[in-house]
């Protein structure tokens, strides 16, 4: 007999383990959401800053701005060290993200129009889906920044070295970020530190605070590439971050004493206050180890994260009913809503997952469906010829 012929069998590679801290921060940073819209709801802006109570709501609401950025920071992260090309296969990737916004867009409307008991115009229909409107701005600005991933990888993976990577990091910082540390000062007034709209002296360049987006990308970007360079103690990282927040409450308590809390522009998410706070945030979270952290909750983790996206959009429509129908009609002293903030904030959150968990049902059928019909036309195709 013959010898049986040996096949060669390909070495399976493991599946990379899932990052972990990657979820956790994304779930932190939808939870800050509704957290800010907790604020942006129940009258806080329209309250003089002049008592204990609302300089520690001051703290809280600068720690929730964080919810954006750290987004941005894990896009970078995540994405501008890999290698995409402007392919039909690439730009097919950002169904995955429209489609969702389109099915909770279409939950929002029949909200309106049931709940809320809104009328509508022909326009108003279209506007509707068209106008990024309901939280949903960030969908408007990433779907910019996807198309611009495989160019800004392009730039970033052909820089010379790490001096050239520094240079690109810091020189983001300085036309999209400093302005907010430079400006936004009256130094005419009685209170130079006093909140400013746009009754402020610019002293430095403004034009390109605008596309912060780009700042954090890259800053992700440099995070994810030189991670062992920022591999610190939980502890330490986590004294650095409450520093940094400690800076960015404290500024903005002084600035906003005597005043309305609002958020000018050395308050946005472009401000360097929420910028470095985002970034040392970041790191405190990266720098935990969830190693013997057991698979169920690594699993029930990852299905948060994977849902944090469409639970952010969801968020809107109970917003719509808490505050102006509830807490703040049971409530009517504005500083007394604090302590309702856990109880609300974890109705929306929870409400917010669940919207998006059925949103997630429409989207898997509806793409079985499309491969499905994909399929047979594929088959009818080859069948003709």
């Amino acid at each position: 007999m013959g010898k049986k012929k040996q096949t060669a069998l390909a070495p399976v590679m493991p599946k990379p383990e899932r990052n972990v801290n990657m979820d956790v921060l994304r779930i932190f940073a939808f939870a800050f959401v509704p957290s800010v819209h907790f604020f942006l709801r129940n009258g806080f802006y329209s309250q003089t800053v002049d008592n204990p109570r609302m300089v520690i709501m001051i703290f809280m609401r600068n720690l929730f701005l964080l919810c954006i950025p750290l987004f941005m920071l894990l896009t970078g992260y995540l994405q501008a060290n890999k290698k995409f090309e402007p392919s039909k296969k690439y730009y097919k990737k950002i169904l995955k993200f429209i489609v969702p916004y389109f099915i909770i867009i279409t939950f929002d409307f029949i909200f309106c129009l049931t709940v809320l008991e809104n009328e509508y115009t022909v326009r108003d229909y279209i506007e509707e889906y068209t106008s990024f409107i309901h939280y949903s701005w960030y969908v408007e600005m990433y779907i910019g920044l996807f198309l611009l991933i495989p160019f800004l990888n392009l730039i970033w993976q052909n820089l010379k070295n790490k001096t050239w990577e520094r240079a690109l990091v810091i020189t983001m910082f300085i036309i999209m970020i400093a302005p907010s540390f430079f400006n936004y000062y009256q130094f005419d007034a009685e209170n130079v530190m006093a909140c400013t709209s746009d009754d402020y002296w610019a002293l430095f360049p403004n034009w390109w605070t605008s596309a912060y987006p780009l700042a954090y990308y890259f800053i992700g970007a440099y995070l994810a590439k030189y991670k062992e360079d920022f591999k610190l103690k939980p502890i330490i990282s986590f004294l650095i971050f409450l520093g940094a927040w400690a800076v960015c409450g404290t500024y903005t308590a002084i600035r906003c004493w005597g005043g309305k809390a609002s958020v000018h522009g050395w308050l946005g998410y472009n401000s360097w206050s929420i910028f470095f706070m985002g970034i040392t945030f970041f790191i405190f979270i990266n720098s935990i180890d969830f190693s013997k952290t057991p698979k169920f909750i690594k699993k029930a983790l990852a299905k948060l994260s994977d849902l944090s996206f469409g639970a952010y959009l969801g968020s809107w429509m109970l917003d719509q009913v808490l505050y102006s129908r509830h807490l703040n009609v049971k409530v009517p002293v504005m500083e007394d809503r604090l302590w309702w903030y856990f109880p609300c904030v974890l109705l929306a959150i929870t409400v917010a997952f669940i919207v998006s968990f059925i949103a997630d049902l429409f989207y898997k059928a509806g793409s079985i469906v499309v491969s499905d019909i994909a399929k047979e036309i594929k088959k009818k195709k080859h069948s003709k010829s």
